[in-house]
């Protein structure tokens, strides 16, 4: 699956219908504001109007500009104030009788006008006309300014859906990377047993051979065969614990009391492996997820050294586990790599996950594990845990 490309749909599904949503308020914003500036206009035609009906009562000499009265009957025209426009004044005048207080119309050279329409008397009409080109222009600002607001807001959704539906995906590209690695680690691991497996069966079969190096050949198909399948269960519990499937059930666990218990469980020929005594330190764990931790740390250190030392001790609120052996230690170069998969220090592992699953299974309680070189020799690995 090609999680970009479905990025890029689901950013473009989530702008088109942003962008529909933005286009729909937009409109109903401009309009609402075309709605406004025409309230407006119409208020200051009226009030143009009311002007002339004032100055006609006080018989004012110079009433406003483009003003008339208007007799539809007679068709007759009296301009009141200095002409600017040539309006329908007949039509308005009629179209006020009907009961149109407004009327716009469009002048050849000065653009759109509005006129307001009152009857004054019996005969007479009274018109005042306002021209309409500033509010035409703030009408042009109004749908400017929301073009580029939308645009903006258009821009930012695309942005935000964008990282939105990388969010959205992260799990499924975490699954991916997952499956990715486990193809990858499961090949890396097999491909060793399988050619010793393929080696001695060719070997042996190439030509009638002694009973002794027919057992011989079977005896290293049978310890690359249990390689491979340690390697394969270990990289099934290592993909369950990455998934988070393998959740440890935690109880009460006394530490001192587990690592004696590893200590006296585990026997490797000319080493010596012991517990100290220590005090009670009680942890939320899963015993077995744990004693497997102490067990593989144990034995990976009792496999380059001649003694190796497990310990307890408190710190703070936490509770400290340390394996310490007298062997050479730690290669400088692997040390930081030291929890990686299938990071060997040398050949005297096994698959090179222990590391690895183990560490998942320190963090998955909460914890922490470190690995280092002591300064008199030999490897210390410190696990460190929440006390309850």
């Amino acid at each position: 699956m090609d999680l970009r490309r479905v990025r890029l749909q689901l950013t473009a599904l989530n702008l088109v219908l942003f962008a529909l949503a933005i286009g729909v308020v937009s409109v109903l914003v401009v309009r609402a504001g075309y709605e406004r500036i025409d309230n407006a206009a119409q208020r200051e035609a009226q009030g143009a109007l009311g002007d002339l009906l004032v100055n006609r009562i006080n018989v004012d000499p110079e009433p406003p500009a483009n003003t008339w009265l208007v007799n539809v009957e007679e068709r007759e025209i009296v301009a009141l104030g200095d002409p600017y426009v040539e309006p329908p004044l007949l039509e308005l005048a009629r179209e006020a009788g009907e009961g149109r207080s407004f009327g716009s119309f469009r002048s050849k050279s000065d653009g759109r006008w509005l006129a307001a329409t009152q009857r004054m008397n019996l005969e007479f009409h009274a018109v005042a006309a306002i021209d309409l080109g500033p509010f035409d222009d703030e009408k042009a600002s109004l749908r400017t300014r929301a073009a580029a607001v939308a645009v903006a807001l258009t821009a930012a959704c695309a942005l935000i859906g964008y990282w939105f539906a990388g969010r959205s995906l992260s799990p499924a590209r975490r699954a991916m990377e997952q499956q990715r690695d486990f193809i990858a680690d499961a090949a890396h691991e097999l491909r060793t047993p399988l050619a010793v497996i393929r080696a001695s069966a060719s070997h042996i079969l190439s030509r009638p051979r002694e009973n002794a190096e027919y057992r011989e050949s079977l005896a290293e198909i049978l310890a690359a065969a249990e390689r491979a399948g340690v390697g394969v269960g270990e990289l099934l519990e290592l993909a369950r614990l990455d998934a988070g499937q393998a959740r440890p059930r935690l109880a009460p666990l006394r530490l001192d009391l587990l690592v004696e218990e590893v200590a006296a469980a585990i026997r490797v020929d000319a080493v010596q492996i012991t517990a100290l005594e220590g005090e009670a330190l009680v942890v939320d764990a899963d015993y077995a997820l744990l004693h497997q931790v102490v067990e593989t740390l144990t034995r990976n250190a009792a496999a380059r050294a001649r003694r190796v030392q497990l310990s307890t001790a408190p710190s703070g609120d936490r509770a400290v586990i340390e394996i310490r052996d007298d062997g050479p230690g730690f290669d400088p170069k692997v040390l930081p790599h030291v929890f990686d998969r299938f990071r060997r220090g040398d050949r005297k592992g096994s698959t090179g996950l222990g590391m690895a699953i183990a560490k998942s299974i320190v963090e998955a309680h909460g914890g922490s594990i470190v690995a280092e070189n002591a300064a008199t020799g030999g490897a210390i690995v410190r696990i460190t845990l929440r006390r309850t």
